[in-house]
């Protein structure tokens, strides 16, 4: 039998590896410990048993205000500049209450008395809202509507980790409220100041046309707020789904492009508009008006805008719809049309009175919005009688150069909103080109599954992006 010689164990080689091993360890051990870099700074702002949080535009989580640490700031100096921007507050930074990884988080205490108002029903952002909970006037503040969405000061006993964007920081807040000193407040008076007579005296307006209305009789009241309710839809996020749903169901992959292509172009130009000229809505100065949720700046209402367009595009369509389903129903188009007319502008009067009605944009905001939603109207109107409409909204090449405008106006603006209108619409011109480059060729299921998901994507960013509309 043949015999295998094992391999013999050598103490000698064993002991050399445990001494470079040891060397090693030794070695990087000996080391100074390098210091995390830090990259962002925060404020704890108090009052009374109250914390100042910020709701975020993007998580819709609360948090504190705070931000990165610019390449020449002090954590302090970050803190008290962050804190401004999202809510222009002006504060102090006293005292260093925690470094939190790479975060350092400072008892912050105001300058000035920081303004505030009630919370309304509609801007709650707990489950449990204590009665002297407030809400904190930040719409002049930088980064509003971009990054802050609300400001608050909120008991901590009722916020949780479901609510707050650092879960794990929850049981620290009331600990770190002790060592803060205690910050002013005031009413939001200021606001009324700070805005143009006109809106001065559009609230006004505003406040005496509620009132008439909820001191008319209980059935006039219902009947009221009923047609309000209903006029109130175009722009509303159900409406625009099943819009969305009609048009791809009756008239195709062409109807929900060409319809698709109006909604982004309505939600583009409203939010480049506010934005820009960055007008309050009546509720940020008198809370009292609010009847209905919405968020960000007013001016020009997106409702009214959206509303507009949409009603007379379907004033200028409803006669070749009937045609189309039943040939030479109206041989008149253009008396048929003038007919018509006064019902759809009656139509776009109602949903811009409900929106003022609702305490969500002023009289102005409404007025606004029906003229550019007018003009942008007559322009789709032309676009699709030069038979421009149904060569472009199936160009890959148009959705993509739509996309670069929108990219544009995202590294301006830095907001959400914008960001899911150009993810939306590069999830167009996919869709468009691969369409485009198949016609001679066979679509396999998979590939009609794909294109189906794409355009439901593209139809949920833009339904999201219409929030607060």
């Amino acid at each position: 039998m043949t015999r295998i010689d094992m391999p013999q164990f050598n103490l000698t080689v064993f002991k050399s590896f445990l001494g470079i091993l040891s060397f090693i360890i030794f070695f990087f051990s000996a080391l100074p410990a390098q210091a995390i870099p830090l990259v962002g700074s925060a404020c704890v702002i108090r009052h009374g048993d109250k914390v100042l949080v910020i709701k975020e535009e993007i998580s819709g989580k609360l948090a504190l205000p705070g931000g990165q640490i610019g390449p020449d700031d002090t954590p302090e100096q970050a803190a008290v500049r962050e804190v401004y921007e999202e809510t222009g507050i002006q504060v102090e930074a006293v005292k260093l209450l925690k470094l939190r990884g790479n975060t350092t988080v400072f008892a912050c205490v105001a300058k000035q008395p920081i303004p505030t108002s009630k919370v309304t029903p509609y801007l709650t952002p707990l489950d449990n809202t204590e009665q002297d909970d407030l809400l904190i006037s930040a719409w002049q503040a930088k980064h509003f509507a971009k990054e802050v969405k609300r400001v608050y000061l909120l008991s901590v006993n009722n916020i949780t980790k479901a609510d707050y964007r650092y879960p794990n920081d929850v049981p620290l807040l009331s600990p770190w409220l002790k060592q803060v000193p205690d910050s002013a407040v005031t009413d939001n008076g200021a606001d009324y100041q700070s805005i143009s007579s006109l809106h001065q005296w559009e609230l006004h307006q505003i406040e005496a046309f509620q009132q008439t209305i909820k001191h008319s009789s209980d059935l006039a009241h219902r009947i009221f707020n009923t047609v309000m309710q209903v006029f109130n839809l175009p722009g509303e996020k159900p409406f625009i789904g099943v819009l969305l749903l009609i048009a791809a169901i009756g008239f195709g992959t062409t109807g929900l492009l060409a319809l698709a292509s109006i909604l982004l172009s309505v939600t583009f130009t409203a939010s480049v508009m506010k934005l820009w000229l960055a007008s309050p809505r009546p509720f940020y100065i008198w809370p009292e008006l609010q009847h209905a949720s919405a968020s960000g700046f007013g001016l020009p209402s997106g409702h009214t805008f959206m509303a507009t367009v949409l009603w007379l595009m379907l004033w200028y369509n409803l006669p070749l719809f009937i045609n189309r389903f039943k040939t030479d129903a109206i041989t008149n188009i253009k008396i048929f049309r003038m007919k018509v007319l006064p019902l759809f502008i009656l139509a776009i009067a109602l949903q811009a009175v409900a929106r003022v009605w609702l305490g969500v944009h002023f009289i102005s905001d409404t007025l606004l919005g029906m003229t550019v939603g007018t003009l942008l109207a007559l322009v789709l109107i032309q676009w699709q009688r030069n038979g421009l409409m149904l060569n472009n909204i199936w160009s890959w090449r148009c959705w993509a150069l739509f996309s670069a405008v929108i990219f544009v106006a995202v590294c301006y603006f830095q907001v959400p909103q914008q960001v899911y209108l150009l993810a939306c619409t590069l999830a167009i011109s996919g869709v468009v080109f691969v369409l485009t480059k198949r016609q001679d060729y066979k679509i396999t299921w998979v590939t009609r599954f794909f294109l189906a998901c794409s355009l439901i994507i593209a139809a949920s960013l833009f339904i999201i992006s219409a929030t607060g509309f």
